[in-house]
Order: C-alpha cells, then structure tokens, then sequence
C-alpha cells in the first residue's frame, strides 16, 4: 500500500512538473514569435529608411545621366563608378548597411561600411546571391553566409532600368531572440522544479491521511493470524476519518473489516482452546485405561501360558493395539502442549545443551535395529553439532523421520543420514531413493492424519502424526523444515538455529 501511494504520488508530480514544463514553453514559444515580429518589423522600417535614402541618390544618377532638371552642360557625364562613394555609406544609415546597384544583370556596385567607417566589398558568393534572389520592394530575408549571415533586403527600379538593392543585418533580431531563448528556458526550469517542489508538497500533505492508513493496514499484514490468542487493536484514527471524504470512507471501511477480523479471531481462538482442553483431556484420561487394558493382557499371557493359539493371538493383538494407542495418545498430547505454548506465547521447549551429532548416531543405530532390511548410513561433520533444544524433543523429530522413511519405502531403500553445521544452522537431512512421495500428497505431508497412497505402502499402522510432530517441534525450536521428492530422490530437510 505504501508504494502505491509513493508511485501515486511521484506520478502526479511528475505530471504536474510535465504540464507546468509545456505551459512554459508553450508561453515562452508565443512570446518568441511575437519579440521576432517586432523586432523584424522595426528592421524592417529601418530598411525601408535606408532604401529610400538610397533611392534618392539614384533618382539624381538618373538624372545626371539623361541631363534633366538643368543639370550644368560643363559638367561631364560621370559612369556609374563614380557614385560608389554616394551609394555606399549615404549619411543617416546605420554600419553593416549593404547596398548594391544591378545594371544589365550586373553588379556595378556594392558593399558596406563597417563600424568603423572602413568600406568592404562583397565577395563573388554574396553578390550572386543578391543577383539571384527575387527582386522586390517587399522586405525579404536572404542569407549571405560568411561574417555578414542573414540580411533583410528590399530592391527598387531606377528609371534608366538599374536595380538598387538596399539590406540590414537581422544579427541584432536573431542575438536578442536567442538570448530570450535561453532566458525563457531557464524560467522554464526553474519554473518546472518549482512546481514539482510545490506539487510534491501539496500531494504530500494531501496524501498524509492516507498514508496513515495504509500504515494501519500494513501493521495488521505483520501480525501472524493462523494461531495464538490474535487481537487487532489497530485502528484508523478518527482525526484522519475526517480528513478528507475519500480518506474517511477508505478508513471506515478498513475499521469495519478489522473489526469483523478480530470477532472472527477471537472465535477461533476460544474454538482453538476448547478444542486444545479436550484432546489434552481425553489424551490424558485415556492413559489409565490403556495402561490397565495393557496390563491385563499381559498377565493373562503370563497366568495362563498354555492358552489356545487363537486366544494367545488376540492377546497379543490386544497387547500390540494398546502399545499402538498409547503412542497415538502421547503424540496428541505433545501437539496439544506445543499448541497451548505456542497460543500462549510461552517457550514451547526447554532449552539445554543438546549434542545433536550423538543423538542422531544412536537414533540411526536403533533405525538399522528396527528396519535392517533397509540400508542405513551417516553422514556427519567431523566435529560434533551442538545446539540448544530440548533433548527429548529433538530425539522425537529424529526417530519420527527415520521411522517414516522406514515404513513408507520398499525393502532395499537406501537411507542416508546427514547433519551439518554452517553459519549458526544446523541442517538436518534424511534422503531416500525409494519411489517417494506422490505430488499430490506433498503440499499436504506435514499436515495432521496425513496418509500416503498405495505408492508408498506400510506393513505396519500409522498414526499420520509423526510428520505433524516433525513440524511442530522444528517450529518450536524456531526453525523450519521442507520436503523435496521425487521418484528416486526423496529429502526432508530440518534447519534448526544453534543458539
């Protein structure tokens, strides 16, 4: 829950810093294209200045050259030539002025004062891209290249035919547009971080409530519910039910459903208790009568030794039954105690010093007595194991997994028996290579009254606990223990702590 609300919220803030990304933009792009008109139209009024300054040059250069307007007979003729210094540099316009003056497709004039009041000449590059542009008295950009780059130009026709070519330089437009630029992109930015930090802000507050809620949640997903005496006492706050709308349906309802839970645990747990009263009770009560039934056997056997064979087998019958029962009873009582410690939250075992190297040598020797038909080795650190347990319990766990592997695999079945220690575990492994355990029954093998099918067939009666009282002991001893099988390989694995 709480990395939901972190994506959520690092979602909206990015999305926020997105929106406040393209509005900056978007506004800084509108503000560009108008800063570019205006400026282009105030060059553009310039150059129409400086064209017609140079217009009026040429209008005198007409008239010179067709004797006009009583222009002296003793002055000569002047060529064309003579009038660079009136074309190029005319008072009033500004440095980097070009102007050129086209007569039969040529140009027989042209170029530009600097700063500095120094003439250049265009190269041939330039001027054939003032002869080959569209003439026109309209404003026009044309880009020269080299150091002089984009120019504004306009043209207008003399009356002998000549074409006066008139430009300024945009290097003033586009220097400012690209410093707008830049400066609308780092308000841009700047304004993106901005409302990330403030959206960040905002959504981080606004989400508080919620996140204490799925804090609440998230402290119940903690707490173990499948035993022991549970109570939830978590609850949403009331301050945060009234936060905001969505919060306070969202925590209601979390209420509601933790409540309903808690009924519900504390149901089970009374059902769990009454359950756990009566199986230590009756296992209890049950003791006696099996101990007398057991004896009386006994002593008829002995009393009357030359009974009938029909009547000494189901004496004997009677005897065997009673042993078998007085072990399922034991069984019933154990789980009942370590289910009661566990309810309880009391240790579940009494911890000594246990060597667990000897105590599975002698559980493995009594196995090789008991099931000699099968094949029984060790396979044990050289230094011994020790841990701390309860001895009677482990010995239990030990006995219950090699008598399993006893009785549910053929005559034959190799057993290997392992323990060793590494980083503070000890791993307890008894393998097989019988026909193991069928994968339907495995999820279920630790389970209480567990039974196999015909594939792992038993000579003998099972009480379906021994595997339980494998679990429960492990657990207790705060360690765990699983089961890997398959036909030809079968592990149960115990990992135990040693402290």
């Amino acid at each position: 829950m709480r990395l939901v609300l972190r994506s959520l919220r690092w979602r909206i803030v990015v999305i926020a810093a997105a929106l406040v990304a393209a509005a900056s933009l978007i506004i800084g792009g509108i503000t560009l294209l108008a800063l570019h008109g205006y400026l282009v139209g105030q060059l553009d009024a310039r150059l129409v200045s400086s064209a017609q300054r140079v217009d009026r040059i040429g209008g005198q250069l007409d008239r010179l050259r067709s004797g006009q307007e009583g222009a002296p007979t003793t002055v000569p003729r002047p060529t064309t030539g003579d009038f660079v210094g009136e074309f190029v540099g005319v008072p009033g316009q500004a440095p980097q002025t070009i102007v050129a003056v086209i007569d039969s497709g040529q140009i027989v004039v042209n170029g530009f004062v600097d700063a500095g009041g120094k003439r250049h000449q265009l190269s041939s590059e330039q001027q054939a891209e003032l002869a080959s542009f569209r003439h026109t008295t309209s404003p026009t950009t044309v880009d020269l290249g080299g150091d002089l780059g984009r120019y504004r130009v306009a043209s207008s026709e003399l009356a002998g035919g000549s074409t006066i070519v008139t430009g300024v330089p945009l290097s003033s437009v586009d220097s400012t547009v690209w410093q707008v630029t830049w400066v609308i992109l780092a308000v841009a930015v700047l304004a993106t971080v901005a409302g990330a930090g403030v959206a960040a802000l905002v959504i981080g507050r606004s989400l508080r409530p919620l996140s204490r809620v799925a804090s609440t949640a998230a402290s119940v997903t903690g707490v173990r519910l499948d035993r022991g005496d549970v109570r939830l006492s978590a609850r949403v706050a009331d301050a945060d039910l009234a936060s905001t709308e969505e919060v306070g349906q969202v925590g209601a309802a979390l209420n509601a459903l933790l409540a309903h839970v808690d009924e519900a645990l504390a149901v089970r747990q009374a059902s769990e208790e009454t359950m756990r009263r009566f199986v230590a009770d009756a296992s209890h009560e049950l003791r006696t009568p099996l101990a007398t039934v057991r004896a009386y056997a006994q002593l008829s056997a002995r009393e009357h030794p030359e009974l009938p064979d029909d009547l000494e087998r189901n004496i004997s019958r009677i005897d065997r039954e009673s042993v078998r029962m007085g072990e399922l009873v034991d069984q019933l009582l154990l789980l009942a105690r370590l289910d009661a410690d566990a309810g309880t939250g009391q240790p579940a075992v009494q911890r000594t010093e246990v060597n667990l190297s000897l105590l599975v040598a002698e559980a493995a020797g009594d196995a090789r007595l008991a099931a000699s038909d099968h094949s029984w080795s060790l396979d044990l650190d050289e230094e011994p194991v020790v841990m701390s347990g309860d001895e009677g319990q482990l010995r239990r766990l030990v006995r219950n997994l090699l008598a399993n592997a006893a009785a549910h695999t053929p005559a034959g079945t190799r057993v290997t028996v392992g323990l060793h220690a590494s980083n503070g575990m000890n791993l307890l492994t008894v393998a097989d290579d019988g026909p193991g355990v069928p994968a339907e029954l495995q999820p279920t093998v630790f389970d209480r009254f567990a039974r196999g099918d015909s594939a792992r067939n038993r000579d003998a009666g099972s009480t379906g606990l021994g595997l339980a009282i494998v679990r429960a002991i492990t657990e207790a001893h705060g360690g765990r223990v699983t089961l890997e099988s398959a036909p030809g390989r079968t592990v149960f694995s115990v990992s135990l702590p040693s402290r």
